[in-house]
């Protein structure tokens, strides 16, 4: 259970850090990202309903919400912008130590690792779409797919990772679009 909490944890981060425009200035202004107090997204997960992430607070860019799982109620935190999503997951909540989980004018190739004890999480750009060829709703748009390599051994909130990668497709209009989880 608490396997399956840790990840869908790290997946409501992508949903609950998504913005709405990419900018060059590094805005952090609730107001101009989806991170404003009250936005909620009901989650979609197979086999479990009643899944809700509410953003609680906003502080400076540094986002607190709830998410409802499975009867069971979490804290999730990160950073948005209006460059780029953020989380505080492998840093267990350390604010001064943000992991990018996508900036929007990344380049194929650019990457972002994360030292956790002896083991490294490495987040890599692997496609960003030059036409709207990524599904979303009703519509087609670009997205900015991040992979994340998860090491064997990794321990997460006092859990053994049962995760070994997650794709992640964001795009810099909506921010979330996506995760597609491989155990």
């Amino acid at each position: 259970m608490k396997t399956k909490i840790s990840l869908l944890l790290m997946l409501a981060i992508g949903v609950l850090f998504s913005i709405y425009s990419c900018k060059k200035k590094e805005e952090v202004d609730p107001s101009k990202t989806m991170g404003k107090v009250g936005n909620y997204w009901d989650a979609s997960i197979s086999g479990y309903s009643g899944t809700t992430i509410v953003i609680d607070e906003n502080n400076g860019g540094n986002v607190a919400a709830t998410l409802t799982f499975n009867g069971g109620t979490y804290e999730v935190e990160g950073k948005v912008t209006s460059n780029g999503i953020y989380d505080y997951v492998y840093s267990n909540g350390d604010k001064s130590k943000p992991f990018t989980l996508v900036k929007f004018d990344a380049k194929v190739g650019d990457r972002w690792e994360f030292n956790v004890g002896n083991l490294t999480v490495v987040r890599e750009v692997v496609k960003k779409s030059t036409e709207d060829d990524t599904p979303y709703g009703f519509m087609y748009v670009k997205t900015v797919d991040v992979e994340e390599i998860i090491p064997e051994g990794l321990i997460l909130k006092s859990t053994s990772s049962q995760v070994s990668k997650i794709l992640w497709r964001f795009n810099h209009k909506f921010g979330f679009i996506s995760a597609t989880i491989t155990k």
